[in-house]
This record gives structure tokens, sequence and C-alpha cells, in this order.
């Protein structure tokens, strides 16, 4: 019998989730949406954090905050930079001629940093489509939140656009971090009673030191945001 034991890791942040151990590395790629996914795909010993993932991190950062997790300069979130999350929404107007899509959000896994420029293809009705989780739809590993899924006040355990991007556990531990955290806020959006074409934009979490947890579904491309990724 052999018994190793490895040797603290000076670039990585160690949690684990349900019992199954994961590794950050730190500190996060920074950049531009593209930038930072672009980084991440490129490194073969890294995959993007997602989903649970994400709130993980987050959690780390903003309850457990000790040893690397209080260090700034490595973790890079909350007041250092806005955390993304690998996707590209597509907001869709609140205009009749959309039919069933009106006022919904498409979103499209983008783990390697197309971004905006992401050709998307904005379909005509939900042909196909399944009802999933949270009263969303899903086809083809794309999804779809219908209006009164997503378009509420706050970014909850309920909310489609939250369950998609993070899963029902990541949206319910969100929850739980605003709350402990006292970070509690809405979530920010691209007002679609207002544009007149499908417009595409980028997700990320915002956590400064003087405002809350907030998830901002603006135009967050640019910037210096970060995104982190696991040790694969």
């Amino acid at each position: 019998m052999k018994i190793t034991f490895p040797e603290k890791q000076a670039d990585v942040a160690e949690l684990s989730i349900d019992g199954n151990p994961v590794n950050y590395r730190i500190p996060p790629a920074i950049g531009t949406h593209s930038e930072v996914f672009q980084a991440l795909s490129a490194d073969k010993g890294l995959s993007a954090a997602k989903g649970k993932e994400i709130m993980a991190y987050v959690n780390g950062a903003l309850l457990y905050r000790k040893n690397e997790w209080a260090d700034q300069d490595k973790i890079r979130f909350p007041s250092k930079n806005y955390l993304r999350a690998p996707a590209v929404l597509t907001m869709i107007p609140k205009r009749k001629e959309f039919g069933v899509l009106e006022g919904g959000v498409l979103v499209d896994g983008d783990l390697i940093g197309e971004g905006v420029a992401k050709q998307i293809e904005v379909p005509a009705d939900l042909s196909g489509w399944r009802a999933s989780d949270g009263g969303v739809f899903t086809k083809d590993y794309r999804f779809f939140v219908p209006y009164d899924k997503w378009y509420q006040e706050q970014w909850d355990e309920n909310n489609g656009m939250v369950i998609v991007l993070f899963g029902r556990e990541g949206a319910e531990e969100g929850v739980r971090i605003a709350k402990d955290s006292k970070r509690n806020k809405p979530l920010w959006k691209v007002d679609v009673n207002t544009i007149e074409i499908p417009e595409k934009r980028v997700p990320v979490l915002l956590g400064g030191s003087g405002g809350g947890l907030l998830l901002d579904c603006g135009s967050y491309g640019g910037g210096d945001g970060c995104g982190v990724g696991v040790l694969k």
C-alpha cells in the first residue's frame, strides 16, 4: 500500500460540493467575456466553472472568507471584479410578432468565449422543444425561458433564468448566500418592453462591498470581469 499526501498548491482554492472535492485555479482569468472563456478553454487542465460550481465559488468568497478565500488578489471576487458565467443570453422583445417567444430569453452555453458575436438562431416557435425544470424549455442544449418565468423582480430559486444558469441547487444556494451575506438584490435585466429586435447579452454576478449580490443580465461583454476554471 502506498499513501501519499499532496502538497498544498499556492494557485488553487479548494472546497467540496456534496462531499466531492472541487479545485479552482486562482487567480481567475481576467478580461472581457471573450478573453476570459477563450483563456479557460485554451488550458487543457481546466474546465470553465458552471452551474453550482459558480455558486460554490461565491459561497467561498462571501460566506467562508478564510485562507485563500479571503484574499481578493487571488480570488478577485467580490470587490476586485465581477464574476462571469459561460453563457450568451438573447433577449426577445415584448412584441406580439415574436409569438410564443415574446419577452422571453434564449440561453446558449459559451465555453469558448464567442460572447455576443456568437451566431444564434432565433426560432419562429417552440416546435420540438420540451418543457423542463422551472417552466423553461430545452432543445439541443439550448434553453428558452418564457417571459413570466424570468422577468421577475427577484433572482431566486423560482426564477427560470437563474435555474438555467446555475441549476436548481445553485439557484437555491444563491438565495441562501444573498440572505446570509446580507446582500439581497433584485435581478437586473434588459427591459424587453423597450427593445425592438432580439439583443444578446452576457450574464455576470456583481458583489461589491458597497452593494449586494446581483445577477446582471446587462451589457457586460467588455470590462474587467473574471471567470473561474476548475482543475480537471
